[in-house]
């Protein structure tokens, strides 16, 4: 990128962090009608922490008391012949059912990716998140369709399309200007309800309150974040 817009505390290779190839599945507009993806938590004016609402994981119990009895051994081995039989029966029907899933397998799989990367603003003084999404096949949306994966209330507003700065492209851009105030309103919520911000959780707090702009882009895969 322009050497102006470089910053002199990071060496001129490292200027910037990048993730490739991030999935993003739905449309904001599957939010909007109701599919609801997170609990979020206000904590600064119209800005949002989201709390992923994780489902709770079921518990398979799939258990076999064995009996040592001769009989039932050996009703147990002729049941595993005969399902063997079957198989072998049903090889010629599984090949077909394979191969026809193979063939199908990019409906299921492919969906819409983002590139993200995150600067250092110098103006600002903060980091700075830009996003490049690709379709399906891999082709670079439009800013219309970028957007459709913008909370609608940022749109144009915080979010804006502008040119990377080290990448030289068109880029949807998270605009920094509240991302200091933001990020101290988090850090003095959590010393208040008794907790300790330590400086190394800064990119982490940053990250969890972008994601209240961005819900359907799965970049996050981190703990859930509570203000305490």
């Amino acid at each position: 990128g322009k050497e102006a817009l470089r910053s002199k505390n990071l060496p001129n290779d490292k200027q910037y962090l990048i993730t490739k190839h991030v999935p993003c599945k739905c449309r904001i507009k599957d939010l909007e009608k109701g599919q609801k993806l997170t609990n979020e938590k206000g904590f600064a004016g119209d800005w949002v922490l989201p709390e992923s609402d994780k489902p709770e994981k079921k518990k398979h119990e799939n258990t076999v008391d064995i009996d040592c009895e001769e009989e039932k051994a050996k009703a147990l081995k002729e049941q595993f012949v005969s399902d063997v039989a079957k198989d072998i029966d049903d090889v010629e029907e599984d090949d077909v059912f394979i191969e026809s899933v193979q063939n199908t397998e990019h409906e299921f799989f492919n969906t819409r990716t983002y590139d993200i990367s995150i600067t250092y603003d110098l103006y600002y003084q903060t980091p700075r998140l830009w996003l490049m999404g690709y379709s399906e096949k891999g082709e670079p949306l439009t800013k219309d369709q970028m957007y459709e994966d913008i909370m609608s209330d940022y749109a144009d507003k915080t979010v804006t399309m502008e040119q990377h700065p080290h990448q030289g492209i068109q880029c949807i851009s998270i605009h920094p200007c509240k991302h200091a105030k933001l990020m101290k309103h988090i850090i003095d919520t959590i010393k208040a309800n008794g907790g300790n911000a330590e400086i190394h959780q800064a990119m982490f707090f940053f990250l969890k309150f972008i994601s209240s702009i961005i819900p359907t882009i799965e970049y996050d895969f981190t703990i859930d974040a509570e203000l305490k």
